[in-house]
């Protein structure tokens, strides 16, 4: 009998809503690509299966190192995970199948694998996210575009320049977008997330409002140089919005605001006074599950 040749490896947990974005950042560091899909139903029902592909197999120490100090951060103890060679198929193309249309407000986020159009009464974001963190399903997305949503619908907020700080899929750009039609600036430490970024710029036909670029945040001479921001969005973790707070006050318009998300709601006061020190007030609070999003404005 013959053996399918194999070049890739995947790494499989099922993972809490809670921990899915550290375990998302931790494998990121050692896959190629990282897929997610929640659990609807049954026993495990709202948990995700999280899946990393790797193109070489991964080394066990350091893949374990990476899992504890995930579980660390969301002082839950650490899932099991399991890791096995794959034999040669298009791993992608096959996870990107189980995503299902997501609707957000006005916001109906789909994948590139969907064939049925669009409802005409949203604003749709066609976008492929299995690379980067961002597809519509997670409580910090779904937060950030429910700010979007209600900011939208106050006339008399219309931003001249967004930043997208850690735009991971781009999803906040592209909707954005399509809501002010005005120039926005992307950033992520990450390649791959300005990869998918842009690529998702050009499918949704908003390359003129969209740039993304490589950058270590705020530290970004781009940054600096278009500040400063009616609109920022910082969807990204706990520790980093704290340590960012001052440089986010800086670069924000004066009656600007800013989304912040990508924390759990224990870390949301933690987060809120960070901000709060800088002069930046709260105008409203989301709370999905166990996470939370923040609009402040500055005065």
């Amino acid at each position: 009998m013959n053996e399918e040749k194999t070049n890739l490896w995947q790494i499989k947990a099922t993972v809490s809503a809670k921990g899915l974005p550290f375990y998302e950042e931790s494998l990121g560091e050692i896959s190629s690509a990282v897929m997610f899909n929640e659990i609807e139903t049954g026993e495990e029902k709202g948990k995700w299966i999280l899946e990393a592909i790797c193109e070489q197999e991964p080394n066990a120490n350091l893949l374990s190192l990476l899992w504890q100090n995930a579980a660390s951060a969301t002082e839950e103890e650490a899932p099991a995970y399991t890791v096995s060679a794959l034999p040669d198929r298009n791993w992608l193309k096959e996870n990107l199948s189980r995503f299902k249309p997501v609707s957000v407000g006005r916001y109906y986020i789909y994948g590139s694998h969907i064939k049925e159009a669009p409802p005409e009464d949203k604003i749709s974001l066609c976008i492929d996210a299995a690379t980067a963190f961002g597809s519509g399903e997670h409580q910090t997305t779904k937060g950030c575009l429910l700010a979007l949503d209600d900011l939208a619908n106050d006339e008399s907020f219309q931003p001249q320049k967004i930043l997208d700080m850690g735009c991971g899929s781009g999803i906040l750009s592209l909707a954005a977008a399509k809501t002010y039609h005005k120039p926005i600036l992307a950033v992520d430490i990450d390649e791959e997330s300005v990869r998918v970024t842009t690529e998702s710029a050009l499918r949704n036909q908003v390359t003129d409002y969209i740039t993304a670029e490589v950058g270590d945040g705020y530290k970004k001479g781009s940054v600096t140089k278009n500040a400063c921001y009616d609109l920022i969005f910082a969807n990204i973790l706990a520790k980093p919005l704290v340590s960012m707070a001052q440089d986010l006050q800086k670069h924000l318009s004066d009656g600007g605001v800013a989304v912040l998300s990508g924390m759990l709601t224990e870390q949301e006061e933690w987060v809120l006074e960070a901000h709060c020190q800088q002069g930046l007030k709260l105008k409203k609070r989301y709370q999905i599950d166990e996470w939370s999003t923040l609009i402040v404005g500055k005065n």
